[in-house]
């Protein structure tokens, strides 16, 4: 009976931390001034890992520019596990706020700055890169226009 207590106990206590976790993020977005639907705040409370940073790129998505950096600072210092994926999640949501997405991750997470900036970069170059190429639609023309020109 005593060790299906401490079990119990022990897998409660494992199971919670992710509660705690969003329920801090949540918490700092409000401290931040971050103004939040209903859905996105109970999106944000009950989300996990990947969730919680799906939901943080959509509040980045549909944030005012002067908001982003509250956003970004508040979440990378509630989950500072998540802060690369929160980072590149939400410069593929909002690329035009790479750079504020960016500084406010290093300024909540100075020790992953290094990691910060790389899934910053890659993601940069990930969201701005174009699946278009650029085809004009003309034929290649020879690089060497000298064929009328005697070579000899």
């Amino acid at each position: 009976m005593k060790k299906t207590l401490i079990a119990l106990s022990v897998t409660m206590m494992m199971g919670s931390g992710t509660v705690f976790a969003d329920q801090a993020t949540l918490d700092a977005l409000q401290a931040a001034g971050i103004a939040l639907t209903v859905e996105q705040a109970a999106e944000i409370l009950t989300a996990e890992d990947d969730a919680l940073v799906d939901a943080v790129a959509a509040l980045v998505a549909s944030a005012d520019a002067d908001q982003v950096e509250a956003i970004i600072t508040a979440a990378v210092s509630a989950s500072p596990t998540l802060a690369t994926a929160i980072v590149s999640a939400s410069i593929t949501a909002a690329p035009s706020h790479a750079s504020t997405i960016t500084s406010a991750a290093v300024a909540a997470a100075p020790d992953q700055a290094v990691a910060i900036t790389s899934a910053a970069a890659t993601a940069t170059s990930t969201s701005t890169t174009s699946d278009s190429g650029s085809n004009t639609g003309t034929s290649p023309s020879d690089s060497n226009n000298n064929s009328a020109s005697p070579s000899e």
